[in-house]
């Protein structure tokens, strides 16, 4: 009798997993469960490239840097996972708390993306030096440390990002001869504004 009931709880468990997993996002709604449901897969979609380009900026790079690049990438979890989880505690009790987390998740992970991409292929994808570039106008030397400077916008007091942002700057200063000061404002600027 016991394995009868483990068998249908077994089945039943297996069923409403499957019910859960098939939900299906709608763009044109607008409550708080679809968005909700939508930022989900969407973050999973993100996360799932993110995790094929590790992979691949892993594999592309010398013995020592990939040390520093699974070193690097440890500390964008533990600052990611933080930075989205201030943003939901910040939004409590709303009920759009989750979507909050969410739509950082998604943001942080997408920049992130950005970051192995240009190590894998020294172009970096986020339009930063170029926005930079417009802003500085006809006296571009002048013009372009200020424009940096501007994009950046305020230093971020948080350990755990100044960890993530020096061990990445650093190897992106080896890699691409990017100015560090440079790399960590062009980072500071993907971040969700939600702070």
């Amino acid at each position: 009798m016991n394995g009868f009931f483990f068998f249908f709880g077994s089945l039943l468990l297996a069923s409403s997993t499957a019910a859960f997993a098939a939900e299906t996002c709608n763009p044109d709604s607008f409550s708080n469960p679809d968005l909700i449901t939508c930022g989900q897969q969407t973050f999973e979609k993100v996360d799932a490239v993110l995790n094929e380009q590790y992979k691949k900026a892993l594999a592309s790079l010398a013995p020592a840097d990939r040390k520093q690049l699974i070193d690097v990438q440890k500390k964008w979890v533990r600052f990611k996972d933080a930075y989205c989880e201030d943003i939901y505690q910040s939004a409590l009790p709303g009920a759009e708390a989750p979507i909050e987390r969410l739509g950082c998740l998604v943001q942080t992970t997408n920049a992130r993306l950005g970051e192995l991409v240009a190590l894998q292929t020294g172009v970096m994808i986020d339009g930063f030096y170029k926005a930079a570039s417009v802003m500085a106008g006809e006296n571009r030397e002048k013009g372009m440390v200020a424009s940096i400077e501007r994009l950046g916008g305020a230093e971020l007091d948080d350990p755990l990002w100044t960890q993530y942002v020096d061990g990445h700057c650093e190897m992106s200063e080896r890699v691409f001869r990017e100015d560090i000061a440079n790399c960590a404002m062009r980072m500071r600027f993907q971040l969700p504004l939600n702070r």
